[in-house]
């Protein structure tokens, strides 16, 4: 049993689906006599099998003896301050099993949007615009970009989760966890650069040898054939060196929501992230390419379409985290199990 260097007793409480505590056994009897805990609200400590009702535990019976909360006033108190309510983090750990469901996240993704249009849309044009001004400066590549971003997926991720949201927390990464996300904002943004290096030494490399064949390659290149070959491999080599930005930006994405939602640094946030997402590389980039679609077609779509597609985008991605993270089984998933 959980106890302290006096013998006492240590609990664990379950407040609006979030679990807190370790709580002395008088903190917890405080709780239940003022009424913030219920004869059914769920406790457990170390030795129990399984969380269990106050009125089920070792607690009863003192329950039992203490005094009825005071009557409360018509209306009651008013709401506690946003500024003293303390952010309690979840436990950082994969999903078993986990297995990423691309159309499933896309359509939720869109059923969200669609029961919260404006203020989803809302808020991603605000971002957008932040980061739109912000980058002039050319500051937010290195350091901002998921601060702010990380803003805008747990204003989502909260309202995914049926909790309290409101536009104030799309700058939750600057309040909390500022430094974690600045960290890997530079990280992610030295091995990108690293990356976008190597792309263009490679397309270098490949120019000077075009230009070394001289004549006997421009003759070459008037037959149909050799065109279509230029043309094809140009594509795939565009797409080969394509996947491992948009795999980075994939783990740093997963990376900047674990910080957020769980408290870790930013080592540990993107060693997790890439946990989940190395044994799905091909899921991964097919997602993003989906994502960057969306986008395009928003683009297209008098632009102020971007917004909307973009939205969406995000929205699916907070799905995707969800699935991979969350305490709740997914939409025809497994029932998460401990690990």
């Amino acid at each position: 049993m959980n106890t302290g260097m006096n013998g006492e007793t240590f609990w664990f409480y379950e407040w609006k689906g979030e679990r807190r505590g370790p709580v002395s056994e008088i903190e917890v009897l405080g709780l239940y006599q003022t009424g913030e805990l219920s004869a059914a609200s769920l406790v457990w400590r170390e030795g129990m099998d399984e969380w269990v009702p106050v009125s089920s535990s070792d607690l009863a019976s003192k329950a039992a003896n203490l005094s009825s909360p005071p009557a409360i006033a018509a209306g009651g108190p008013p709401p506690v301050p946003k500024s003293i309510v303390s952010f309690v983090p979840r436990e950082a750990r994969l999903r078993p099993g986990f297995r990423p469901r691309i159309r499933s996240c896309i359509g939720r993704g869109w059923g969200m949007l669609a029961a919260n249009f404006w203020p989803m849309v809302g808020c991603f044009a605000l971002t957008s615009l932040i980061l739109s001004v912000a980058s002039q400066f050319y500051v937010p590549i290195f350091f901002l970009m998921y601060p702010l971003m990380g803003g805008l997926y747990w204003y989502m991720l909260l309202r995914i989760r049926g909790k309290e949201a409101n536009i104030d927390m799309l700058f939750e990464g600057f309040r909390r966890q500022f430094g974690p996300l600045a960290i890997m904002n530079l990280i992610v943004a030295g091995i990108g650069t690293v990356l976008f290096a190597l792309i263009i030494v490679a397309v270098a490399v490949i120019i000077a040898l075009l230009t070394a064949g001289g004549a006997q390659l421009e003759e070459k290149l008037e037959e149909p054939l050799a065109i279509a070959a230029l043309i094809g491999g140009s594509t795939v080599f565009l797409l080969l060196i394509s996947v491992p930005l948009m795999i980075l930006g994939q783990v740093a994405n997963f990376a900047s929501l674990l910080i957020l939602d769980c408290s870790l640094t930013a080592k540990e946030s993107l060693s997790l992230a890439w946990r989940a997402t190395r044994a799905f590389l091909f899921k991964f980039f097919l997602f993003m390419m989906l994502n960057t679609f969306l986008s395009i077609i928003g683009i297209f779509a008098l632009y102020f379409g971007m917004f909307i597609t973009g939205a969406w985008a995000t929205l699916a991605l907070v799905y995707l985290y969800e699935d991979a993270f969350g305490d709740e089984a997914p939409e025809g998933g497994a029932s998460r199990v401990g690990g």
